[in-house]
């Protein structure tokens, strides 16, 4: 009887011990869970991830970086959530020669600087991020920086009907334009781009049609030329840089068509670019 209390006590015995075994390895794999957990940032990187990107940056930028803009550098590109095998190489740009369509207004040159970030998307496109780094003692002093974008717009004018001779062009709208009626600019910018279709019915040999542009009463120095010489669809177009012609708020652009009075056309369709800071 003894014998057969004692195998029952040895048994449960054996059995808690067994459960404390497993117990213990349930705890040791939830901790493990957690350490993985805490080596990751909030964008989902781990450690070994993020000392991957620190080296890639390291080998791409050489010495050209400082230490603190490399690890500015780094950072940035874990936030975007750039794997260090993505990432292909990463420059300095040259502040007289930055980027298309970005301005940099406000701040010292001396103290900024612009590095180039070429990866290669998820889609296998290559793509570039720019990181902009600004160091001064006292940065209330430098004022505010203004990282600013340029914005390209359009003004549509045009004329359906049968027309002979010169004359202004329709707006969008419907109205006719003149001298100091058209699209009235509501910010600073620049004419910066123009182009013209139109459809000629009857041709005048050796005459063209010039669409020129009115910034007020003014005639800018700059416009389309179309050869009237034979019938059928022209075209023309052409582009300047910012800051050639510029407007201001409540200047008033229109557009003219000037040509012979036997030239006949229609269908005249063109866009004025123009291109502002936001």
């Amino acid at each position: 009887m003894n014998n057969k209390k004692g195998k029952s006590i040895l048994t449960i015995l054996s059995i808690v011990i067994i459960l404390a075994v497993i117990i213990s390895s349930f705890a040791v794999l939830a901790q493990e869970g957690n350490d993985n957990a805490s080596d990751s940032g909030d964008n989902g990187l781990t450690l070994q991830e993020k000392q991957d990107i620190k080296q890639k940056v390291k080998e791409v930028a050489g010495e050209r970086l400082a230490q603190e803009t490399q690890k500015y550098v780094e950072e940035f590109v874990e936030k975007r959530g750039i794997g260090a095998e993505d990432i292909n190489n990463i420059s300095e740009v040259d502040i007289s020669n930055l980027p298309q369509d970005v301005n940099i207004e406000n701040v010292n040159d001396a103290n900024l600087a612009i590095y180039q970030v070429d990866y290669n998307e998820t889609a296998g496109a290559n793509e570039q991020i720019f990181v902009i780094t600004y160091s001064s003692k006292k940065l209330g002093d430098q004022g505010d920086i203004i990282v600013a974008k340029d914005k390209r717009q359009f003004l549509h004018f045009g004329l359906s009907d049968e027309t002979a001779g010169s004359t202004f062009l329709e707006t969008a709208t419907g109205v006719p334009g003149s001298i100091g009626v058209g699209y009235v600019m509501i910010r600073h910018g620049s004419i910066t781009g123009l182009s013209t279709l139109l459809e000629v019915i009857d041709a005048v040999e050796d005459e063209d049609i010039e669409v020129i542009v009115y910034k007020n009463d003014e005639v800018i120095r700059f416009g389309n030329v179309i050869y009237a010489s034979l019938d059928g669809i022209k075209k023309d177009y052409d582009v300047q840089s910012k800051g050639v012609v510029e407007f201001e708020p409540g200047d008033v652009v229109s557009v003219f068509i000037n040509t012979d009075n036997l030239v006949k056309y229609k269908n005249v369709i063109t866009m004025v670019e123009i291109t502002t800071t936001e």
